[in-house]
């Protein structure tokens, strides 16, 4: 198997995330300056929306209406007829980390919490809000608070929009009903979190992503193996995946030693024929920043180099592309036009496989 780059552009600000539409002919990118929307294909963005800081969360509701969530902690409905969102929510007090839609697009799910030193030891302190909110996309009311020590940096439906997963920074990861809103499971790993004993007194790293197994029974986690230095960034690039329903939940396997370099992973996302997932995010050593792995056996496929910080990945349903969004650096100067350079990334690639893939 390869991966084959088949449409590349730039945004003008960092993407944080973005989602597709099933045919992949528009996809939205919420960025530090706003929304944008464009074909891959064509790659000329048009900003369709802003808030009041950086808009951190997107995804389709129809083929009409989005939603958003940012960093002013609120979440707006859309309608892309209309200039001004329909419905503007204040989910949480800090950031919304990360926002997730069913895949039944009955529900929204986001994520917030502020690391906050619990005492002289900078062990983190207890939530002063709700994590998890689970919202009726509907009508925006408010279905579910549910709580995991902050900061919580993903969330992600099962298969059957029926399960809701989320995970922070202590490597804490917990699965509810969303129905009922009842806890179904709840487990710790320590191999994505590192205590600062060089130049930081603090936690670092966590976990950044995760995804439901197409079976519903398991989830993928990804981020960043330990370190002794966290300020270094050079954990081991890792996913682990868990069969949740077990008591206790069960590790299952992971990234394979001789298989990963090291780097931050922020980005998971299951190709749509259910044999292979993707992993993405930022590189610190080794020869790839987005991988694609085999959820049967867990070996590495295929992998890229990017040349920029993965933030989201996700497939194109109808075509089965990867698209992967980011962000390459930050300028701090401005260019000869008198603009800061364009320093967004959206990429499309192909797989062209083998016989035996």
């Amino acid at each position: 198997m390869k991966l084959n780059r088949i449409h590349q552009f730039k945004l003008p600000t960092a993407a944080l995330g973005a989602d597709i539409n099933p045919a992949g002919d528009a996809l939205l990118a919420s960025c530090f300056d706003g929304v944008y929307r464009v074909n891959p294909a064509e790659g000329q963005p048009t900003k369709i929306g802003e808030h009041e800081s950086y808009a951190s969360g997107v995804a389709w509701i129809d083929d009409q209406q989005y939603v958003t969530s940012g960093y002013d902690g609120q979440i707006f409905w859309w309608h892309s007829d209309k200039k001004d969102p329909i419905r503007k929510i204040q989910a949480h007090d800090f950031w919304s980390w990360d926002l997730a839609r069913s895949p039944d697009r009955k529900w929204l799910a986001s994520c917030t919490g502020q690391y906050l030193a619990g005492s002289y030891k900078y062990e983190p302190a207890g939530e002063v809000e709700p994590s998890i909110k689970i919202y009726d996309v509907a009508d925006g009311q408010l279905h579910a608070e549910l709580s995991l020590q902050p900061s919580v940096h993903t969330v992600s439906f099962s298969p059957d929009s029926q399960k809701l997963c989320a995970a922070n920074l202590m490597g804490e990861v917990k699965v509810w009903d969303v129905a009922t809103k009842q806890e179904l499971a709840t487990w710790k790993t320590d191999d994505f979190t590192s205590w600062g004993i060089i130049k930081s007194h603090c936690y670092i790293g966590g976990i950044h992503a995760s995804v439901f197994h197409p079976s519903g029974d398991r989830v993928i986690v990804a981020g960043m193996g330990p370190m002794r230095d966290p300020m270094a960034g050079n954990g081991k690039q890792r996913w682990q995946e868990y069969a949740w329903q077990e008591q206790p939940s069960r590790k299952v396997k992971e990234t394979k030693s001789d298989q990963a370099g090291e780097g931050l992973m922020e980005a998971l996302a299951v190709h749509p024929n259910g044999r292979w997932f993707a992993m993405g995010g930022r590189l610190r050593g080794g020869n790839w920043n987005v991988a694609i792995f085999d959820l049967e056996s867990g070996d590495l496929l295929t992998s890229a180099k990017t040349g920029y910080r993965i933030t989201d990945a996700t497939f194109i349903e109808a075509t089965g592309q990867l698209l992967l969004v980011g962000t390459q650096g930050q300028p701090s100067k401005l260019n000869r036009s008198g603009e800061f350079s364009d320093f967004g990334r959206v990429e499309v690639y192909d797989f062209s496989e083998s016989d035996d893939s």
